[in-house]
């Protein structure tokens, strides 16, 4: 065979074996993926919230719909604060609302099968800018949701799914993305946080890792004290489990 010929095989060879390795590395991430992912996909729902806004006798209303994770089978779900009353974010940065007040109006949670439920407001942390949602009517079956217990605590460059669902545009679908986590804060509270290219879905969307541990669910993390709601005071991180735990072991259960 032609010496010119045989190397161009061997290049061929040799070039195509240094890329088996990350090719099916982003083969076992897909698949693993796809099973968190259907196994996980229907705790994410999405809530109907009208907000009345108030400036002294004048009120007016708006709707809005957010992603919430469902984490008891009672229909008990995390969402992030700022979606439920979006006042909360100018009294944190100390941004003069003209005196506005916000009030959730209704509050719907739209279940996987398409149904719409009332619910209610059951806890809020400012400070996390989490809200704890609940059906004030038990379901009739129990709903799939995300046992708290079962958490991950992801490293720096891991990979962790992201879970959402879309509005009427797509057909209630629900989607997801990989990523890896480009930070971690340890003090004085732990959070995570992705790309900022991701930071719109992110908001009220909980991530999981390819292991199937519950990560946490995004929210804004706002500087204290500033006046600017600029993107270098405002960021989108993932709240960890265990402090999402910690708080929803204060609401008491249903009698």
């Amino acid at each position: 065979m032609n010496r010119g010929v045989l190397r161009v095989i061997l290049f061929a060879l040799v070039s195509a074996a240094l890329c088996i390795g990350p090719v099916a590395s982003a083969d076992d991430s897909a698949v693993l993926a796809r099973q968190v992912f259907e196994a996980r996909r229907d705790t994410v729902v999405t809530m109907r919230i009208v907000i009345a806004m108030s400036f002294g006798s004048r009120e007016s209303e708006s709707e809005q719909e957010a992603n919430a994770t469902i984490i008891s089978p009672d229909g008990l779900a995390v969402l992030a604060l700022s979606a439920v009353d979006p006042l909360q974010m100018a009294s944190q940065m100390r941004i003069s609302a003209d005196e506005m007040t916000s009030r959730v109006a209704s509050l719907r949670m739209i279940l996987p099968d398409g149904t719409e439920k009332p619910a209610e407001v059951v806890l809020r942390d400012q400070d996390l800018d989490l809200a704890f949602v609940r059906l004030t009517e038990a379901p009739e079956n129990p709903l799939v949701y995300v046992d708290m217990s079962q958490s991950g605590n992801p490293q720096l460059f891991d990979e962790v799914l992201c879970i959402m669902q879309y509005g009427r545009v797509a057909r209630r679908s629900h989607a997801a993305f990989i990523e890896r986590v480009e930070m971690i804060v340890e003090r004085p509270r732990l959070f995570y946080a992705l790309g900022s290219h991701r930071s719109r879905q992110v908001v009220c969307s909980p991530l999981f890792t390819l292991n199937n541990e519950f990560v946490g669910v995004g929210v804004m993390r706002m500087m204290a004290g500033a006046t600017d709601p600029s993107p270098d005071n405002l960021m989108v991180i993932i709240v960890p489990a265990a402090q999402i735990k910690e708080l929803s072991d204060q609401i008491p259960p249903v009698e």
